[in-house]
């Protein structure tokens, strides 16, 4: 017998719709202290007037979500990836060039960023792909067909390039994992990505000479103490991890930019460059450490109204809410961060329909990406790379993506109980 019960259009989950409003409200007010001017003429052509102007249109694609039937999602999930893929690969040929990379959409006066709308149909797409008939994260087969869907999107955003955005995709990683990946690939992955800072740090010898030295003295230990031969698989960790740190050495040296090194070498303390490449860091920093417990307040922090941090109200909007607002401003958009993630993985677990919690999933994966790494970029223990801060950070195509996200999982929280 098929189960329903009545839902209105506007039946979302009212405590991720509260926190949700909380956000977006301190981020347009942090935007406000952040970028205000009293020659500003016109409120919406500042940056504060426009975040207010997109957040006034969100409620209109939360009706547009409230309206459409969640079967007509479902069923052209598939199609809505491929959408996101297209424009991706249209982006790369008719967007507009913004400091050195081609994101974006240029429509009369409004940017459009296709990564941040490709995040949702990507999640989309994984989330139909893993709800095949027979599909089984065991098998070899399927865990290329889920990681090939997820990287095509990586590589079309590498090509923009946008580095901070092609890393919110692999967030999607951890939804695998949920859903029956085994450990050992996380495993492999903190192996590599482990070796590449060491590899950063130590120098490739010094690192190439460590392991070959672990590997004897492990086979050796295994041998005499415990009577066992292990060199087979530990043999094939070696293997990995010297094409690991060789890989490491050219990927640094080669294909990273200038910039991108001196970021990374900075967060691991091989160098100091406060006046360049470091500079916006050592400016946040401050921010936040002058701020104290209670802030500055509005308008009144130094670092903030002396425009010291470049897009203080973009990347680095946590510099201006630990200023003015101080530890507590900064604690209450942690807590209700962390409060938000954590009902989204109450409501997905609590779902009927293994679509609808994976896309749940989804959604928490790549917001406390979003989250975690636009923190820690801020307090110097991640590269800077262009990562927003979600629902505060300035940005109309951000924010409706967001937006849009979160309320398509609440809509189908909604008719979790349906038989669809």
């Amino acid at each position: 017998m098929r189960n329903s019960r009545k839902v209105n259009i506007f039946d979302f989950d009212w405590l991720s719709t509260l926190i949700y409003t909380l956000l977006v409200l301190i981020g347009i007010v942090s935007i406000y202290s952040a970028t205000y001017s009293a020659q500003d003429a016109n409120v919406l052509q500042t940056y504060y007037g426009k975040q207010a102007l997109w957040f006034s249109f969100s409620f209109v694609l939360i009706l547009i979500v409230g309206l459409v039937n969640i079967r007509f999602i479902k069923n052209n999930a598939s199609l809505f990836y491929l959408i996101g893929i297209f424009l991706l690969i249209a982006v790369l040929v008719f967007g507009v060039n913004i400091n050195g990379n081609r994101s974006w959409f240029r429509i009369g006066n409004f940017g459009l960023q296709p990564a941040e709308f490709a995040k949702l149909t990507t999640i989309l797409g994984l989330a139909k792909l893993l709800t095949e008939p027979d599909f089984d994260l065991k098998k070899i087969k399927y865990i290329f067909q889920a990681g090939l869907l997820i990287l095509v999107p990586v590589l079309l955003v590498l090509m923009q390039p946008d580095l901070g955005s092609a890393i919110i995709f692999l967030s999607l990683f951890i939804v695998l994992y949920r859903e029956g990946m085994h450990a050992y690939f996380y495993l492999f992955s903190l192996l590599i990505a482990s070796l590449f800072i060491l590899t950063i740090y130590f120098g490739q010898n010094k690192l190439l000479i460590s392991v070959g030295l672990i590997f004897i003295l492990v086979n050796a230990a295994s041998y005499f103490i415990f009577k066992t031969k292990i060199f087979l698989k530990t043999g094939a960790i070696l293997f990995i991890s010297v094409l690991s740190i060789l890989a490491t050495s050219i990927v640094f040296n080669k294909v990273l930019k200038p910039h991108q090194r001196n970021r990374i070498e900075i967060v691991l303390n091989k160098k100091h460059d406060d006046k360049g490449t470091g500079y916006n860091l050592k400016q946040a920093l401050i921010a936040i450490g002058t701020g104290g417990l209670h802030g500055k307040g509005i308008l009144k922090g130094t670092q903030t109204q002396g425009d010291y941090i470049p897009e203080q109200h973009t990347d680095w909007i946590l510099s201006v809410i630990g200023e003015q607002w101080g530890f507590i401003g900064t604690m209450l958009v942690v807590l209700l961060y962390t409060f938000l993630l954590l009902r989204l993985i109450y409501l997905a677990e609590r779902q009927k329909q293994k679509f609808s919690r994976i896309l749940g999933y989804g959604v928490v994966s790549v917001l406390f990406f979003h989250y975690a790494l636009n923190m820690l970029m801020v307090l110097g223990l991640f590269p800077t790379i262009g990562i927003p801060l979600a629902f505060l950070s300035y940005g109309g195509s951000s924010l409706w993506a967001f937006t849009l996200m979160l309320f398509i999982f609440l809509k189908f929280d909604a008719h979790r109980i349906e038989d669809w």
